[in-house]
């Protein structure tokens, strides 16, 4: 029922497509992470588009848990695509100082 206050879903027509497009490249970060192969890295690359899609869609639907959480999962990607793609590309050691 759209004239519901408590569905508010209804009320933004593209919010549903960010909700399952944060989930998909949840999924395809996971599936990159999980295949250890070279392109292992790009998974956080997927978490941070994922990442922007659940902070949206909290912040519209005031999920501010939700919110809390995908910020800090977002500092986590972050510290994944430095650590997997540019600290490499760098040449930086892997042990090494940062």
């Amino acid at each position: 029922m759209c004239g519901d206050s408590r569905e508010r879903r209804c009320e933004v027509n593209g919010l549903p497509y960010i909700e399952i497009s944060a989930a998909l490249m949840g999924v395809i970060g996971t599936l990159l992470l999980a295949g250890r192969s070279r392109l292992a890295g790009w998974g956080f690359v997927a978490y941070l588009a994922s990442n922007a899609g659940w902070l949206v869609f909290s912040w519209d639907q005031s999920l501010w848990a939700l919110f809390a959480q995908q910020l800090v999962f977002t500092v986590c990607s972050l510290y994944g695509v430095w650590t997997w793609l540019v600290r490499p590309a760098l040449g930086a050691p892997e042990g090494g100082a940062q």
